[in-house]
């Protein structure tokens, strides 16, 4: 039986995966039924595009933090560093629902 540590660690692990190609390469839609099917465990019945858009607003929220005249869209630092966040602030999400 996995523990919610793991599951969010799967999670985690699942994301970065399906963010290391290039953005029109990605398999997004494989990666959220990946995680639908993880938050299924804890009575959390979620169509993988929902979880896709829950995940878009994760990172909405580092964007919005910073000036858009500071948004470094073509720095790869930059976009990994999005990227982070919004993959935290979707697990800290997660959290909240199945605890």
């Amino acid at each position: 039986m996995s523990s919610i540590k793991q599951d969010l660690d799967s999670i985690t692990s699942i994301l970065s995966k399906a963010l290391q190609p290039v953005p029109f390469e990605r398999d997004y839609n494989s990666a959220f039924a990946q995680i639908a099917k993880i938050l299924v465990r804890y009575g959390l019945d979620e169509n993988h595009r929902n979880l896709r858009f829950r995940f878009i607003l994760c990172m909405q929220e580092f964007f919005d933090a910073i000036p858009e005249d500071q948004w470094k869209i073509k720095d790869p630092k930059f976009i990994k560093e999005s990227e982070d966040f919004a993959i935290a602030r979707f697990r800290d999400w997660v959290l909240e629902q199945i605890t």
